[in-house]
């Protein structure tokens, strides 16, 4: 009898999978027994990150996203290896950091080229792979900023408040997945979106007043521990959850509720 709620022997590709989140997806979907590949702008940082999880070497791959020759030849390659294409995270993200009140044009570009053209380019580049199969997953990334504004405050100063770039292309993700999943839908693709709260790298950020402020916003009262990254992500990727899609999940301890 086929095991229900198992992800086992699915083949799943994360961008950004050598990140602080990416990394515990990559983590935790190989102890469910998927074939997780990794995905990095870095062959060595995706080497390294199968060497340190002991996840077969030949899972690792480079890849720009901001190039659709790269996305074609890799999605391709991993099709010619392992045989098929189950899910697609797209967690990588690229953009620019900048004042409220200091943005170019090009500024603009580039961040909507790391949000939502990015994501519109892998999408495009995965369905043909998706359509040979009966049930497949795309899962974009977002965030708690793609809904609300950032609390001013929570941050010690202005320039550490999230850029507005980020939060305009954030909103973006969460409104292409809802076309796509409308779109895809023929196609027995499902196409969601998982919007993430704090879940600062407590490793990088050590401003211990910062994380209080950031925990006082939710309704847990704090920040997001790694081991719940990939809940949400492991549930998305299941058979068993095909009648979700269009949505937008979020993780956040309840920040974006009140």
């Amino acid at each position: 009898m086929k095991n229900i709620f198992s992800i086992k022997d699915k083949v799943i590709l994360i961008t950004g999978a050598t990140g602080y989140l990416g990394s515990k997806m990559v983590e935790h979907l190989s102890l469910a027994d998927a074939t997780v590949i990794v995905l990095s702008t870095s062959i060595t940082k995706s080497l390294k990150l199968c060497e340190n999880l002991s996840i077969p070497l030949k899972q690792a791959f480079d890849i720009d996203v901001s190039n659709k020759e790269s996305i074609k030849n890799t999605f391709k390659t991993i099709f010619d290896k392992f045989g098929k294409i189950d899910i697609l995270v797209n967690n990588a993200y690229y953009g620019v950091t900048k004042r409220f009140d200091c943005y170019s044009k090009d500024d603009w570009q580039k961040t909507l080229e790391g949000t939502v053209v990015s994501i519109d380019m892998t999408t495009q580049a995965v369905v043909p792979y998706m359509k040979m199969n009966t049930q497949s997953k795309i899962i974009n990334i977002s965030s708690m900023y793609g809904i609300v504004s950032p609390n001013p405050d929570v941050y010690s100063n202005e320039d550490m408040i999230n850029p507005l770039s980020y939060g305009v292309g954030k909103a973006g993700v969460i409104q292409y997945s809802k076309y796509a999943a409308m779109k895809l839908a023929k196609y027995n693709i499902n196409v969601n979106t998982v919007s993430y709260g704090p879940f600062p790298n407590v490793n990088l950020v050590k401003d211990s007043q910062f994380l209080n402020k950031l925990a006082d916003k939710t309704f847990v009262k704090r920040i997001g521990k790694p081991e719940e990254v990939t809940s949400v992500i492991y549930f998305l990727s299941l058979d068993e959850s095909s009648y979700v899609t269009g949505q937008n999940i979020v993780v956040d301890g309840g920040w974006t509720s009140w």
